[in-house]
């Protein structure tokens, strides 16, 4: 799985580039540095000293941590406060600095981490991704600039955010945090031995995008296979007729870059009809493995497609472990499985108000794999000839963030409702009416 780390000293801009290189490139951004900003926000709360190790660890089991994707961007909660924002002023700076320095910080957040590169390509930036988080990354970027000029941007940034910021006193801020960061005994802050050195002190934002954009495509999937890579069949009709079904079914597609190059995971999207599947398809630029019922394999021709297209055959009659055993399997393996929540066609009705099964939950926990929320938006939630459909594509849902840590139908029930609602905010879907989520025989949903 591809890895990109940038590190750097506080105000290089790391953030920023790493967020629009994501963009560009189609990685999943992580900003590991507001994990630390969220401890050192609790020390401040609770009155703890960010420099006394034994207490920041005896917070730690209270910290109540969580990060989620909401409209495309990263959100960190605490507890149930969303704090995204509070996090990003000076003075957290130096509690993050502080509380960052102790081992048992780094270990507490290590794992959440390291968890979230081994589902999807990712590219992450802090002060040790390359030297500790990930010293195999396939490329490790030193991202910095002057102390001057690093200043000069964060009193810009914060005064967009209507914050005062002194220039001098913000200088001497990170003059303070650079020496904290570079001394400090648990992972300093240095540049990993094979790093790419950057300086972006007399470059603008999107120069230095640009720079690091051209050192990260070469290393992506689709640029690194060989032009006599045999396609699938799957691929070799979606490359003839992808385009002709987005045009015939005026299909707008939002979020693409949320799709990683490589990497297994549950795709969840609301069931309108029979459409639904050409729809998705035909925007997702990787092959989608559909669940369809049985019956439709024994239809002349039909069968015969849905097994070149890698389709796998789904028992409604009853739970269908080998289905869901194959399914499992090729998440693990890579594959992108695609899961209609609701089992069965929703025509006209608000998907916020219709019960999902629990097959996605099931499947994504076994397969240690996340889950990518679409959500398919036609007016009144009917296809209908010049009407558009609009597939929007929201960021992958790992199983962490959802609390699946347990095997049952209950969380799996859980888990599966909490991705729905994802999707079904993507397209500003509300419930409108009691509706109550079910575990019914057949818990995996699938294409009929």
């Amino acid at each position: 799985m591809l890895r990109i780390a940038i590190d750097g000293p506080g105000g290089a801009g790391k953030s920023s580039v790493a967020r629009a290189v994501a963009r560009a490139c189609g990685l999943l951004y992580v900003d590991t540095g507001a994990l630390y900003r969220t401890v050192g926000l609790f020390a401040q709360r609770t009155g703890t000293d960010p420099k006394n190790a034994d207490a920041v660890a005896a917070l730690l089991p209270r910290l109540m941590l969580r990060l989620t994707y909401e409209d495309g961007a990263q959100q960190i909660y605490l507890g149930e406060e969303r704090i995204t924002d509070q996090i990003r002023t000076p003075e957290i700076s130096l509690y993050a600095s502080d509380v960052s320095a102790h081992a048992a910080v780094r270990a507490f957040l290590l794992d959440l981490q390291r968890d979230t590169a081994r589902h999807y390509p990712v590219i992450m930036d802090g002060r040790d991704i390359g030297t500790v988080i990930f010293p195999d990354a396939e490329l490790k970027i030193f991202l910095t600039a002057s102390a001057a000029a690093r200043a000069q941007r964060r009193c810009l940034e914060l005064r967009e955010r209507g914050i005062e910021a002194d220039y001098e006193t913000v200088l001497r801020e990170t003059e303070q945090r650079d020496l904290q960061d570079s001394t400090r005994t648990q992972a300093p802050l240095r540049p990993a031995p094979d790093a790419v050195m950057l300086d972006s002190s007399d470059l603008t934002f999107e120069q230095t995008v640009e720079k690091v954009t051209a050192l990260v495509r070469p290393l992506l999937p689709a640029n690194k296979k060989s032009k006599k890579t045999k396609r699938s069949f799957y691929m070799r009709l979606h490359r003839c007729f992808a385009g002709l079904f987005r045009f015939l079914l005026r299909v707008r597609a939002e979020g693409l870059e949320h799709i990683p190059a490589e990497g297994g995971m549950v795709v969840c999207s609301n069931h309108i009809s029979a459409f639904d599947i050409l729809a998705v398809a035909s925007v997702f630029p990787r092959q989608l493995r559909f669940l369809a019922k049985r019956e439709l394999f024994a239809v002349p021709l039909l069968g015969s497609l849905l097994r070149a297209c890698g389709v796998v055959p789904l028992d409604r009659g009853g739970r269908d472990v080998g289905a869901v055993r194959r399914s499992i399997a090729l998440v693990k393996g890579g594959n992108l499985v695609a899961v209609f929540p609701q089992g069965h066609r929703y025509k006209g009705k608000n998907p916020a108000d219709t019960p999902v099964k629990y097959g996605a939950g099931l499947i994504a926990t076994h397969a240690d794999a996340p889950m990518l929320p679409v959500c398919i938006k036609v007016k009144n939630n009917r296809y209908r000839f010049l009407r558009r459909v609009h597939v929007l594509v929201g960021q992958p849902i790992s199983c962490r963030d959802l609390g699946l840590t347990e095997h049952n139908t209950a969380a799996y029930t859980a888990a599966t409702q909490a991705v729905f609602s994802a999707l079904c905010a993507l397209g500003g879907f509300t419930p409108t009416a009691d509706a109550t989520a079910s575990a019914p025989t057949d818990g995996t949903g699938h294409a009929d």
